[in-house]
């Protein structure tokens, strides 16, 4: 809740806006825009790149986000978007994005404690975001993610450490893990696959319904296949689309009939809930793979 009480000045309406995200960041960015893309008319462009496109002009709202603030990436997208005549809004909590704010004083920098891991971050940046969007005129984002707030910690202090956590941690010890969910939990395949990769310092994969189900599905039933070292991880949620819920669950199906070491994890919840529950679950299970080490 500290995160969402972060001093955000009224903006003027946003119509269409590019949100850079570089490093852990970019877990935060696609958490909240499951709500934006969902539930307003605003054009929210999600991008990890350095490159601002031809098409952005004067218009348009240029959000630039990195919890370090020294990705190698900012000078460019940060130049960039000057040259253009953007406006402006940086979030992070110092670096040389805060240098480059400083220097240019009609950029609206939203400061974040510093002093935390990319990962513990994600929390501060997600209710920076928040009530930055809100300031831009994305109306109800803050509501929605204050009403759910207290099922979140509920649902933290459940897991944490449960045998849930436990099995799952003992299953992925020595495999490589496949996470797969559907866009709207994009931020929870990306999180595993970071956290194992980078924290655990084991390969993972990630992937998204349902283009998994178009090509990857093939691989996996495939019998000349040797799928031994590797387990399958499905968040799995009520899309709210009949047909992707059915490709969810006969895919989900087919791998268990090939004798694949599936886990199937459903998620509950709100937009931005969800995905924060998944966030969580994979910040449970890296902690005690790490504290068992």
């Amino acid at each position: 809740m500290e995160a969402l009480e972060i001093d955000v000045p009224d903006q003027r309406p946003a119509e269409t806006i590019c949100l850079y995200n570089f490093e852990a960041s970019n877990i935060a960015a696609d958490t909240v825009s499951t709500y934006v893309f969902a539930r307003t008319t605003t054009q929210v462009h999600t991008i990890v790149d350095r490159v601002v496109p031809a098409w952005v002009k004067e218009d348009v709202d240029v959000i630039i986000m990195s919890y370090s603030g020294n990705s190698p990436e900012i000078d460019e997208v940060y130049t960039g978007a000057r040259m253009k005549g953007c406006r402006m809004h940086c979030i992070t909590s110092g670096g040389h994005l805060k240098d480059l704010c400083d220097r240019d004083h009609d950029v609206n920098l939203i400061l974040i404690p510093e002093g935390m891991s990319n990962w513990d971050a994600t929390g501060y940046e997600i209710g920076a975001l928040v009530r930055l969007y809100e300031a831009m005129g994305i109306s109800g984002i803050q509501k929605s993610v204050e009403d759910e707030m207290q099922s979140i910690k509920e649902y933290r202090d459940a897991i944490w450490d449960s045998e849930q956590v436990k099995r799952l941690a003992l299953q992925i010890r020595g495999r490589i893990p496949v996470i797969y969910c559907t866009g709207e939990l994009r931020a929870v395949h990306k999180r595993w696959k970071m956290l194992i990769n980078d924290e655990i310092g084991s390969l993972a994969f990630s992937g998204e319904y349902p283009e998994f189900n178009h090509n990857e599905l093939v691989s996996w039933t495939d019998r000349d296949s040797d799928t031994s070292d590797f387990i399958i991880i499905v968040f799995r949620i009520d899309t709210g689309s009949d047909l992707l819920n059915r490709i969810l669950n006969t895919s989900t199906d087919l791998l268990r009939e090939h004798r694949l070491k599936v886990r199937i994890i459903d998620v509950a919840g709100g937009l931005v809930e969800r995905s924060i529950r998944g966030v969580i679950f994979a910040d449970a299970v890296a902690n005690y793979l790490m504290e068992a080490e």
